[in-house]
């Protein structure tokens, strides 16, 4: 018989203003979605709501 441990939550993590700033730039820039994710080490999900924050927030 094996016990089975209780699942843990998915905490999302807190970016800083910084790195928040530097992903729309990289979309930008021309790279791939996947490859900034990569590059990031973040999801492609990560920065799809990145991208549609900053899309949000200067208004277009």
């Amino acid at each position: 018989m094996t016990i089975q441990q209780p699942s843990e939550a998915v905490v999302p993590r807190s970016y800083p203003p910084e790195f928040r700033r530097k992903v729309p730039d990289l979309v930008a820039s021309g790279r791939r979605i996947a490859e900034v994710a990569q590059i990031l080490g973040i999801s492609d999900q990560t920065i799809y709501v990145r991208r549609r924050q900053y899309l949000i927030d200067t208004g277009q």
